[in-house]
């Protein structure tokens, strides 16, 4: 196992392709990005030690090669050639110096795996579909040239590069791929003991019985829930190796759960998929174009157009935008000023108007009047007012009704208040002129009340005079 884990970056095959980084690796070899010297353009190459052989009882299955080495899986690329959604091969040899099998293909996008962990761990309804659509055409290929791929998840689905390709699907990993023959003609079914699949496998691959057609498209329809929903019933934690345990539990829920409750929460034609593909018998010729036509009538009634905009296209769009500089952030009351006086505003509808505000304005001046203006007399009753003020030097500093209150800081506050100096309080003189005058009428009262005590007779002189 230490032979498979080992690095070959750097490593030169055939004096042609420059092994640059691993990028991915499978049940039976490890992928390699790889620059071709010769017209410096950059592939894939696959490569596999030369020491791990694989099942021998798999090899009357696949017609005399073995199933997961790099010579069966190259028969598959060449037999299908330029199909779309194939990758091209260009090489397959033996590095003896190195001790490893290799292949070499086109380079090609992103898993859908990958994928699916930069959109959140699940598609869209429109980008489900989309691939849908393209899926159910390229296992139909396939099975129009006899071939059943046994295989089928979202690490061996792949994007293309490019503007045009990058929107189409790839089926990859042929290595346990194998022609379709009838039943009978089997003598004992393939068994893949290391290899595989277990939340997208079909039944019948957990139960090492040899598979047609209608296998690929339950597995499909496996594929399809994932990349909805982001998870099935039987998910689980992804194991190196085969695990009779887990596979015997995921079987039994496969088995036991109903249709509609591995889909529920979806759109009916999920598990009308599953259940049609569950419904065929090991020889029959699916109906490729009515599971075409079913999810293209969700597709329309959804009021989706087949736009090729995935999900990861809008992510990408979004992470772009986000990376571009903002655009008109200097005010227009600042263009002509210097750059480094410029001070960058995010751009809203509720953008600080040119207009300075109340708390922007500058602070009054200390003097009701500019000091170039002399001051003007209207009335002498005027000179008289600034006479009786001038004793109030503190009265002429103090601002009018009209100007804003200054604020002091907190720090002048603790300090303590000047003493006042000039004539008392208007309120205090007002009180002692009350207190004079009340003093004078009580001291004429006695004086009356003395001088009528002092003069009797006064009285009835008044009194004749007022009966004359």
């Amino acid at each position: 196992m230490s032979d498979y884990d080992r690095d070959y970056t750097g490593a030169v095959v055939q004096s042609r392709w420059v092994l640059e980084g691993e990028i991915g690796a499978g049940g039976f070899g490890q992928v390699y990005i790889a620059t071709d010297l010769t017209t410096n353009k950059i592939v894939a190459v696959k490569i596999s030690p030369l020491k791990i052989t694989p099942n021998s009882s798999s090899s009357s299955s696949s017609g005399g090669s073995n199933e997961g080495s790099l010579q069966h899986e190259s028969a598959f690329y060449k037999y299908l050639g330029e199909q779309t959604g194939i990758a091209t091969l260009h090489d397959i040899g033996t590095n003896d110096l190195w001790g490893i099998d290799f292949m070499v293909c086109d380079l090609l996008g992103a898993s859908l795996w990958c994928l699916l962990g930069r959109c959140g761990h699940r598609f869209s309804l429109k980008t489900t579909l989309m691939l849908a659509d393209q899926l159910i055409s390229r296992v139909e290929m396939l099975h129009s040239k006899n071939v059943v791929h046994r295989d089928l998840k979202m690490e061996n689905i792949v994007m293309g590069f490019g503007k045009e390709d990058g929107k189409t699907a790839y089926i990859l990993d042929f290595g346990l791929s194998g022609y379709f023959r009838p039943q009978s003609d089997y003598l004992t079914a393939p068994g893949y003991y290391i290899a595989g699949t277990m939340e997208t496998a079909c039944i019948a691959w957990h139960m090492h019985r040899p598979q047609s057609p209608k296998d690929d498209l339950e597995s499909l329809a496996y594929v399809l829930i994932y990349l909805f929903r982001g998870y099935l019933p039987w998910t689980f934690d992804r194991v190196s190796l085969f695990d009779s345990h887990l596979s015997e539990r995921t079987l039994k829920m496969k088995l036991s759960l109903p249709i509609d409750i591995i889909c529920k929460d979806m759109p009916s034609e999920f598990a009308r998929h599953l259940k049609y593909a569950r419904s065929l018998k090991y020889e029959d010729t699916p109906n490729y174009g009515k599971l075409r036509d079913m999810y293209r009538r969700l597709m329309q009634r959804m009021g989706y157009q087949y736009d090729g905009v995935y999900d990861w296209d809008l992510k990408d769009r979004k992470s772009h935008v986000t990376k571009q500089p903002p655009v008109d952030v200097i005010p227009a009351s600042t263009q002509g000023k210097p750059l480094e006086q410029e001070k960058p505003v995010p751009k809203s509808d509720s953008l600080i108007p040119e207009t300075p505000l109340v708390q922007d304005k500058p602070s009054e001046q200390t003097s009701p009047l500019p000091q170039n203006n002399p001051l003007k007399r209207k009335n002498p009753s005027d000179d008289k007012e600034n006479h009786q003020q001038e004793d109030k030097p503190e009265e002429t500093t103090q601002p009018t009704k009209k100007r804003k209150i200054i604020f002091i800081k907190a720090a002048d506050k603790k300090q303590p208040a000047p003493k006042r100096r000039g004539r008392p309080p208007k309120q205090a003189v007002t009180k002692n002129a009350q207190e004079a005058v009340m003093i004078t009428k009580k001291a004429a009262q006695n004086n009356e009340i003395t001088d009528q005590r002092a003069c009797p007779r006064k009285k009835p002189a008044a009194r004749k005079k007022a009966c004359k």
